[in-house]
C-alpha cells in the first residue's frame, strides 16, 4: 500500500485533534465531551476518525481511530471519573473505536456511487421517530423524565436533517454522502461501544451494567452524537473539499482521493 504525503497529513492532524480531544481537562471532562441538555454531556472525539476516513480513505481512518481510543484509554487511566473505569478496559476503549472509520468510509463510497445514502437517511428517519416511542412506551427513562424530553428533543432535530437530506440530495449528494457517513460512523462508535460495555460486563472484566441502562445512554446520547457528527463533518469537509453550495446546488471544485 503506497501513502501519500496529503494521507499522512490528514492522518497527523486528525490524530492531533483527536489526542487533544481526549486529554484536555475542561471541568469534570475532557474538551470532547460538550456539556448538554440536563447535566449530560455528548461526545464529538469520534469526529476526527470521521473526517479523516472521508477525506482520506479507510486506512487513515483506522490509524486515527487507533489513536483516539489508546489517548482514551490512557486518560481514563490518569485522571478517571465517573465510569472511566470502563474505558480502561482497551476491549471497550480501543477495539470498537477501529471500525468507526472503516464504516464510515465505507458508506460515503456507496452513498457517492448510487443511492445509498438514501436508505442511510430512511433509517435514520426511522431512529428519530421509534426512540421516542421506545422511551415513552417503556419504563427504561422513567426514573429521569427530563431525559425523555431530551430524546423528543433530540429526534425530532434529528428528523428534520434526514428530511432535509432526502430532499436536497439530489443537488447536494456530496453533503448527503459525508452526512450519510458521520451518521454511520457516530452509530458504529455507540453501538459498539455500549456492546463492548455489555459483553465486558457479561464476563466480569468490568463491573455489569443492566441493558436498560445501555439502552437508555445509546438513547439519550447517540441522538445528539449523531447531530453533532452531521453539523461538524459536513461543515469541515465541506471547507476541506472546498464545496460551494449556490443556487445550482453543490460544486466540487477540488476533490480529495
Amino acid at each position: 500500500m503506497q501513502v501519500s504525503t496529503r494521507q499522512i497529513v490528514v492522518a497527523g492532524v486528525m490524530s492531533a485533534i483527536a489526542i487533544l480531544l481526549a486529554i484536555i481537562p475542561v471541568g469534570p471532562n475532557s474538551l470532547g465531551f460538550i456539556p448538554f441538555f440536563l447535566g449530560t454531556s455528548i461526545t464529538i472525539m469520534h469526529i476526527p476518525v470521521i473526517i479523516g476516513a472521508v477525506l482520506q480513505g479507510p486506512w487513515v481512518g483506522l490509524f486515527v481511530g487507533l489513536i483516539f481510543g489508546l489517548s482514551s484509554m490512557l486518560w481514563a487511566y490518569i485522571r478517571p471519573t465517573g465510569g472511566d473505569i470502563y474505558f480502561q478496559n482497551p476491549f471497550i476503549s480501543v477495539l470498537p473505536r477501529l471500525f468507526i472509520g472503516l464504516e464510515a468510509y465505507l458508506v460515503y463510497r456507496l452513498a457517492k456511487q448510487g443511492r445509498w445514502w438514501q436508505a442511510i437517511l430512511a433509517l435514520v428517519l426511522i431512529l428519530a421517530i421509534a426512540a421516542p416511542v421506545v422511551v415513552y412506551g417503556t419504563t427504561i427513562l422513567d426514573y429521569e423524565p427530563g431525559l425523555k424530553v431530551l430524546v423528543l428533543v433530540s429526534s425530532l432535530v434529528l428528523a428534520v436533517l434526514a428530511l432535509a437530506g432526502l430532499i436536497l440530495a439530489r443537488q447536494q449528494g456530496e453533503l448527503a454522502a459525508v452526512g450519510a457517513a458521520a451518521v454511520a460512523g457516530t452509530l458504529t462508535n455507540t453501538v459498539l461501544v455500549l456492546t463492548a460495555i455489555g459483553l465486558a460486563g457479561s464476563f466480569e472484566w468490568v463491573p455489569p451494567l443492566p441493558s436498560s441502562l445501555l439502552l437508555a445512554l445509546g438513547l439519550t446520547n447517540g441522538l445528539p452524537e449523531i447531530i453533532a457528527a452531521v453539523i461538524v463533518s459536513v461543515a469541515v469537509i465541506a471547507a476541506w473539499k472546498q464545496i460551494e453550495v449556490g443556487r445550482k446546488g453543490a460544486r466540487i471544485f477540488q476533490e480529495e482521493g
